[in-house]
């Protein structure tokens, strides 16, 4: 009997939903944010797509590293130049 609810209970949590957040939370997921990085060509584009649109980092907590390493990228692929989502980063974020 034991076995038998040891098992149940292990399928019980195998079924459960893994994630509780909410689509629109995921970063990517916002699609008015398509479309922001469409000044840039080459690596500047890409660097702005993953920074901005993929990974969000203006919404992101402070320090993220990864949005750390994709906005010193993004620097040094332009010479500096600002991304349209940089003016929107978190205090003390990147």
């Amino acid at each position: 009997m034991r076995l038998a609810l040891a098992i149940a209970f292990a399928l019980a949590l195998t079924c459960a939903p893994a994630s509780t957040i909410a689509a629109d939370d995921e970063p990517g997921t916002d699609e008015s944010r398509a479309g922001m990085c469409e000044d840039f060509q080459g690596l500047p584009f890409v660097f702005c797509v993953a920074m901005c649109e993929a990974r969000e980092c203006d919404r992101q907590a402070p320090g993220d590293e990864r949005c750390a390493i994709l906005a010193a990228g993004f620097a040094t692929v332009t010479n500096g130049a600002k991304s349209p989502c940089s003016g929107a980063f978190r205090s003390g974020s990147i």
